[in-house]
């Protein structure tokens, strides 16, 4: 009986597993067919001064064809992740940062006006808090495929539904 149950309880979460998977497969599908690309973290920025120091790193940008943005606060409005404080902001760039499980990240949304169309880049840095700790090392590397396969969606969403 109990061994049923285990089972029943294990081959539960595996679909789940599965779901969750083919879920982020798919949302990574949408963002590039919306010309949402990977790019280096861009080294003029404050996001790129940490990169020295980061475990993980990347960044992805997205034309912004149909919708605009009218200055870096009405970014920072509708920023899907605000870490927990502010650190940085200028007229092209906001950053956050924050820290979760033993990792610090900085989170930094960029937007130039300058090119033709407008372009949303979203960056991010991770560093491990504690390098000791076995943890953080295993849970950065569960973090990084799902980190890849997510946030070019969440920057597509952000471009689609931009206020202005």
């Amino acid at each position: 009986m109990i061994g049923t149950i285990i089972r029943i309880v294990l081959l539960g979460a595996f679909a789940v597993l599965v779901a969750c998977a083919v879920g982020l497969v798919i949302m990574s599908g949408v963002a590039q067919s919306h010309d949402v690309v990977r790019i280096p973290v861009p080294p003029s920025t404050f996001v790129g001064g940490t990169v020295s120091t980061a475990d993980f790193a990347d960044a992805y940008i997205e034309p912004l064809n149909y919708s605009t943005f009218t200055n870096i606060d009405r970014v920072a409005q509708v920023a899907f992740h605000q870490g927990d404080k502010e650190v940085f902001r200028n007229q092209r760039e906001v950053a956050y940062e924050g820290t979760r499980c033993g990792l610090n990240y900085v989170i930094s949304y960029i937007l130039a006006k300058d090119t033709s169309p407008q372009t949303l880049t979203v960056a991010t840095t991770v560093r491990r808090v504690d390098k000791g700790r076995k943890g953080p090392r295993f849970l950065l590397a569960l973090w990084k495929p799902v980190h890849r396969r997510l946030m070019p969606y969440l920057l597509d969403r952000m471009a689609i539904l931009a206020p202005d």
